[in-house]
């Protein structure tokens, strides 16, 4: 992804979604993969607000490109997230999107839209053994942690989803990268840099101020 483009609607919920997993904490590798995940879910429904830096590689192995961003999600439940890109902003308060690309000097504006395909955290983890068969598949080193790995694969034919793996930190039972294959071979990695949970996040953080002169497209 050029940071200079736009994301398309369903990459910017998808984002965010993959993002919001990083805060999952979960489980000793003793369990199977259900219990890990069942566990996930019930630590994450203990999170109301969180902070956290990332970085996000895209890889289209086929083509041979690599691309990085560096950036930072605020979310807070219900459905309160903002995502800083270099040069993107994407903020939703629940109710309405707001997407500021500086390149092109524009928002864009859009009601906040939440179905039954949907990937979010909440879906994915109550869904995950109907929808989805997990294993762990090993153990590998995340920076400095150790870390085991969960992988996901959809039991629908149709999904646009090949493939979802979770790196879980064994020390501290977070859930420390994620990495999204889809049908296309691409390949979209969030790595956690920092975390900050639950310290009170202000609603108007989730309301995009729309600088002067930056031309608004609505489309709600």
């Amino acid at each position: 992804m050029n940071p200079t483009t736009m994301l398309p609607l369903g990459s910017r919920a998808l984002l965010v979604s993959l993002l919001a997993l990083l805060l999952a904490p979960a489980a000793a590798t003793a369990e199977d993969a259900e219990d890990v995940l069942a566990r996930v879910r019930k630590k994450y429904d203990s999170i109301t607000d969180a902070t956290l830096a990332f970085s996000q590689d895209v890889r289209f192995p086929l083509a041979g490109i690599n691309q990085r961003l560096e950036g930072r999600l605020l979310l807070k439940k219900t459905n309160k997230y903002r995502v800083e890109l270099d040069g993107q902003t994407i903020v939703t308060n629940g109710q309405t999107v707001w997407s500021y690309a500086a390149a092109t000097n524009q928002v864009l504006i859009d009601k906040f839209k939440l179905n039954e395909r949907t990937l979010s955290p909440e879906r994915l983890l109550t869904t995950a053994p109907d929808e989805y068969i997990s294993r762990i598949v090993g153990k590998e080193k995340v920076g400095p942690a150790e870390t085991v790995v969960l992988l996901l694969t959809p039991r629908s034919e149709s999904s646009s989803v090949k493939s979802l793996k979770l790196w879980v930190d064994e020390g501290s039972s977070l859930v420390k990268q994620v990495l999204l294959v889809d049908v296309n071979s691409r390949e979209t990695q969030y790595t956690v840099r920092d975390i900050d949970i639950n310290r009170g996040l202000e609603d108007s953080r989730f309301v995009f101020d729309i600088p002067e002169g930056v031309e608004v497209v609505d489309l709600r």
